[in-house]
């Protein structure tokens, strides 16, 4: 009798990570994607954005829709979401975006799994984040097993599984009730007032200029309830054990904080701006004492308004400590602050404050005479600020904002959050106050800021509980399954366009 042949070895693995052209997301997406090919370096790893997002990380391809090869060693190749020059609501409309970018991007993504299976590279894992909810069709239309990035806090993962099953009601009253005292108690979470629940919650028409948003993550959960993939999210144990545990329904692992080691990790991209850019934020932070200096940011996506902007010039002007202020110019959807004539920081370059238009956040919360971070509450900032063990004074404005304020305040006790007035502007004196508080309070503030540092330090360490999941994930034998006899290509493609019809 002849002896069988030995079963075929299992594929290669490799990971497709899938991101929407949104710089806050295609960050940590990259960042996870350099971790998974150094947690496993006989993987392979591609990366997909859209073209318009492609295209600024990398400006001198030939063409925006060619290949490259990133510092880690990571592929990327681009998909369409029908904008390739970037999407605008204004220009577009918001209503045209969820319908075409899901088509076109099933067809395009799925074309990418096709053609890198065809040079014998089969996708074993795709690894999307949460505003591409259509990418499940086509990795199950592929055989391929995904799991979803969720890039947000773990406590607001939650609070949006609970808002669509069954909590829609309770959650959109309190949000929107006039007790400030009021809480919404979901399982497994603690109460939470209606300052520390996500902005989306709030939304309850169609005619409200975030819509959108409450839409896609619609789409999201609705598609998590079908394919029920592994969720990976950017958070660590120690800081969200609770809200980590709170949805027994998906296999949940915290895999952050997904941040790079230094400034010189090559996805750590700001895609507004050159990485080599002439900026003057070191040289003139090299002046400075330690801990002396307050450093304001607001992200890449909002603007003030100029009386809000002239609100936080005065604070900071009244604190009397030299601050570093990232304001966006018109271009990138903010405008600098015109400086006070009459202060000591007039011009860029004053004696008190030096505004610009872009800086290395990362290098910038790493500087020692960094003092106090006054930040948005964009989580990968403030992630960067707990890993950098700086005091940060919370000013959320939407999304999932105002529940990282609340991480920040009540649960690791690492800042101060400045409460608005009436049209929901910061004063300069609650500015002022906040930093005085973060800046002048003693040591207790900095030795919490040093322990969480330190504890999101261990989590992604070796045999940290993060790095364990990261590499347990990384590590997993390669599974193609075999795809549903109904989901050709073209079925996917239509499928996705009839579920995203506005």
């Amino acid at each position: 009798m002849e002896t069988p042949p030995p079963p075929p070895p299992p594929p290669q693995q490799h990971f497709l990570f899938v991101t929407s052209p949104m710089q806050g997301h295609i960050n940590p997406a990259r960042r996870l994607a350099a971790r998974v090919m150094a947690a496993n370096p006989d993987a392979r790893v591609t990366f997909s954005t859209a073209v318009s997002g492609h295209r600024r990380m990398f400006p001198s391809l030939a063409r925006p829709d060619d290949e490259a090869v990133d510092a880690a060693g990571v592929l990327h190749v681009p998909f369409s979401d029908g904008f390739d020059d970037g999407f605008s609501s204004a220009t577009h409309g918001a209503g045209t975006y969820r319908a075409r970018a899901s088509a076109a991007g099933c067809e395009t993504l799925s074309a990418v799994v096709s053609r890198l299976a065809a040079r014998g590279w089969p996708v074993t894992r795709v690894v999307y984040t949460f505003l591409v909810p259509w990418v499940p069709d086509i990795a199950r239309a592929h055989g391929v097993p995904a799991a979803l990035f969720w890039i947000q806090p773990a406590a607001v993962f939650a609070v949006y599984y609970h808002y669509f099953h069954g909590h829609d009601a309770a959650l959109a009253a309190c949000a929107n009730g006039a007790d400030p005292g009021a809480a919404a108690c979901l399982p497994g979470l603690p109460p939470l007032k209606p300052d520390a629940l996500p902005s989306a919650v709030s939304i309850t028409s169609p005619e409200h200029r975030h819509y959108l948003l409450l839409d896609l993550l619609r789409d999201l959960f609705l598609s998590l309830d079908e394919h029920k993939p592994m969720v990976l999210v950017n958070t660590f144990d120690a800081l969200e054990p609770d809200a980590l545990r709170a949805m027994p329904q998906f296999e949940v692992a915290a895999v952050g904080p997904v941040l790079p080691d230094d400034a010189s990790f090559p996805s750590s991209a700001d895609l507004l701006h050159r990485q080599d850019a002439k900026v003057p934020c070191m040289e003139w932070l090299d002046t400075k004492p330690a801990r002396s200096v307050v450093y304001v940011s607001f992200g890449s996506v909002l603007s003030m308004s100029k009386r809000q902007e002239e609100e936080m010039r005065r604070g900071l002007e009244a604190t009397g400590r030299p601050y570093l202020w990232v304001a966006r110019t018109a271009a990138d959807g903010g405008a600098s602050p015109d400086p006070d004539p009459d202060s000591s920081s007039a011009g860029a370059g004053g004696l008190r404050g030096l505004v610009v238009e872009w800086c290395d956040q990362v290098r910038v919360l790493s500087h020692p005479a960094v003092g106090c971070f006054v930040t948005h509450c964009g989580w990968n900032s403030a992630l960067e600020s707990v890993t950098r063990g700086v005091p940060m004074v919370a000013v959320p404005q939407w999304t999932d904002q105002p529940t990282v304020a609340w991480l920040v305040e009540a649960r690791m006790g690492a800042g101060a959050r400045a409460r608005v007035d009436g049209e929901g502007l910061v004063e300069r004196g609650e500015l002022r106050w906040c930093v005085e508080a973060v800046m002048g309070g003693g040591e207790a503030i900095r030795a919490r800021c040093d322990r969480w540092r330190e504890l999101a330090r261990e989590a992604v360490a070796t045999g940290g509980t993060s790095e364990r999941n990261l590499r347990a994930f990384a590590s997993a034998a390669a599974v193609v399954m075999s795809p549903p006899a109904t989901s050709r290509h073209r079925d996917c493609c239509d499928n996705c366009a009839s579920q995203h019809v506005i």
